[in-house]
């Protein structure tokens, strides 16, 4: 592989100090003894293998939420929405190898940059085929990418850095980016590096002006990944089989099933008793009791920005009709969606009423990694908190805007019916009552809940997290934080419109050394404090588990796992 610029994260071993609530505003103590923990760093507690690699069985895993499709311009992406089974149909052009710290190349043969970042010739591997035997060539890829920005999809912002596609030939093809991003690979191991099959896309969408959503393709998927969708039943289970033509060989697992148990403790009881041999967790209270009991081997990743209470600022730009739920049919420009929480002063309130570990005692029984820090301290990217409690500032800034606009203080708060989903509603719900709030409970299906958050926007505050890791920064901000303006077309969930952030973010993606990409982030503390476009009350530990049993494993970024060399040790 020939790449100039590469990518670090730290290491680290999990231990019993996932219980620690050192990260909150004081420093307090934990009855656990702490490990140095940074925010996107990685553990993995598989050990090798020298046996040979056994053919036949099956995998059933767990997830954390039923992806919204399984097109990648329609799924939420990452560990949480859609990378595994995603990358299972599809492969990835490159990956993140935990060991050496670097992308490497999987469906790609390598990629190679220019000596600032801007500009990126990516090699395809030769005779690759989709499971319906038309090319995985340079013409597919480029369809491919763009069809995230035509789409406005979750990872639009990101894609929409490439302003020029070159196919130099029929396996190579040259990507001109807006600015230098000397980490753009991770972008080709993420979602957008999920290739599907144009014949297929055509065939099943004929008419492109059409939500890719509503289309046949989301449910039967063709790419050129190790498996092929055997049968899929949403809400149900999505069953995978093995593809006869995968490019690196057939897989050794005859298929391999994805299921939703909802919750953590459902996954995890899930594992002890066999009925599952891999599982999501993202709880920080059962992630400590899998460490605790040491049944599973683990594969950890620690997201900054992980907790969010997402607030809706309210005014969303439309650009050529994206984002499609809300601007469809409307000219291009600034809409005002209405939302108390467009208002500042109300989100000023609702960060000085949250108290992170107030949060993490109700929704984790304090095992979590609380904080108002967009990453947890320790970390190379820590700049510090980004609000304070304080309640008084709260009730006097509730108040006043209630009197200033004769408004009587509601406000819902949503988040999803699994999990600690219902135990946020509480929490946060109770805290805004404290400040002279008036706060609705609105908890919903997983569906509903991404679609509300998401695509339709119709929500005040949400359950949400960035996921925001050390493997690539600027990765998360572009697609969680940047703006329409800024150049994501699928704009951001919280319709946050705000230059100077915008403009921050675009100098991380820059960055090449840590001191200027810390820079940048103490940049954007700077706005962040003033503005609370959401409120950052904890970072996430995600992790991986899986029967001891199974082998084989590889893990890729946004804490996701891929089972194309993965087998069972009878």
């Amino acid at each position: 592989m020939r790449i100039r610029q590469g990518v670090r994260f730290v290491a680290f071993v999990v231990v019993v100090a996932l219980a620690v609530a050192a990260c909150g505003d004081d420093g307090g103590s934990s009855d656990a003894t702490a490990s140095s923990t940074t925010a996107g760093s990685t553990a993995t507690t598989t050990p090798a293998t020298t046996a040979a690699p056994k053919t036949g069985g099956s995998v059933t895993m767990g997830v954390y939420i039923e992806p919204s499709g399984l097109d990648p311009v329609v799924a939420q992406g990452g560990g949480t929405g859609g990378n595994h089974e995603m990358g299972a149909i599809y492969d990835t052009l490159m990956r993140i190898d935990p060991t050496t710290k670097t992308f490497v190349p999987q469906l790609a043969e390598s990629i190679a940059a220019n000596a600032d970042g801007s500009e990126f010739t990516l090699k395809l591997r030769p005779n690759v085929k989709f499971s319906d035997g038309t090319d995985y060539d340079a013409d597919a890829v480029m369809f491919g990418l763009k069809r995230h920005v035509q789409y406005g999809s979750a990872f639009a912002g990101q894609v929409a850095s490439i302003k020029e596609y070159t196919v130099v030939d029929k396996l190579t093809l040259k990507l001109t980016l807006t600015s230098p991003w000397p980490n753009f690979p991770y972008v080709l191991s993420n979602a957008p590096g999920m290739i599907p099959s144009p014949t297929a896309i055509k065939a099943a969408c004929p008419d492109l002006t059409k939500a890719a959503r509503d289309c046949s393709f989301s449910s039967k998927p063709i790419g050129a990944g190790p498996f092929v969708v055997d049968s899929y039943k949403p809400k149900e289970a999505l069953i995978l089989k093995r593809s006869p033509t995968y490019w690196g060989g057939p897989a050794y697992l005859d298929s391999v099933k994805f299921v939703l148990i909802p919750g953590a403790q459902g996954t995890y009881d899930a594992l002890k008793t066999g009925t599952l041999q891999v599982g999501f967790l993202r709880e920080p209270q059962v992630i400590k009791t899998a460490v605790d009991e040491k049944q599973f081997d683990q594969y950890t990743l620690v997201q900054g920005f992980g907790g969010i209470a997402l607030l809706n600022n309210g005014q969303i730009t439309c650009k050529g009709g994206l984002p499609a739920a809300v601007c469809a049919g409307k000219p291009d420009g600034l809409i005002d969606l209405g939302k108390p929480t467009g208002d500042k002063r109300i989100r000023q309130a609702i960060a000085y009423a949250i108290d992170p570990k107030q949060l993490d005692q109700r929704m984790n029984e304090g095992t979590g990694l609380p904080g108002f820090e967009f990453f947890v301290k320790g970390s190379r990217f820590d700049v510090g908190p980004m609000a304070e409690t304080n309640i008084d500032k709260a009730k006097a800034l509730v108040e006043a805007v209630k009197k200033e606009k004769n408004w009587d203080g509601s406000i819902s708060v949503t988040c999803q019916n699994i999990g600690t989903g219902p135990a946020f509603v509480l929490a946060v719900g109770t805290a805004l009552n404290a400040v002279g709030f008036k706060a609705s409970q609105d908890v919903k299906s997983s569906t509903e809940y991404v679609t509300a958050v998401q695509t339709s926007r119709s929500y005040d505050v949400a359950c949400w997290g960035f996921n925001v890791a050390d493997e690539a920064p600027e990765a998360g901000l572009s697609r969680h934080v940047l703006s329409v303006a800024g150049g994501n077309s699928g704009g951001n969930a919280m319709n946050l419109n705000n230059a100077a952030i915008d403009t921050q973010i675009l100098a991380l993606k820059a960055a090449k050394t840590d001191a200027e990409r810390k820079s940048a982030f103490e940049k954007i503390l700077t706005v962040w404090k003033d503005e609370v476009p959401s409120i950052v009350y904890a970072n996430t530990p995600e992790v991986i588990a899986s029967n001891k049993k199974v082998k084989g494993l590889k893990y890729n970024v946004a804490t996701t796992v891929m089972f194309d060399k993965a087998w069972i040790d009878s």
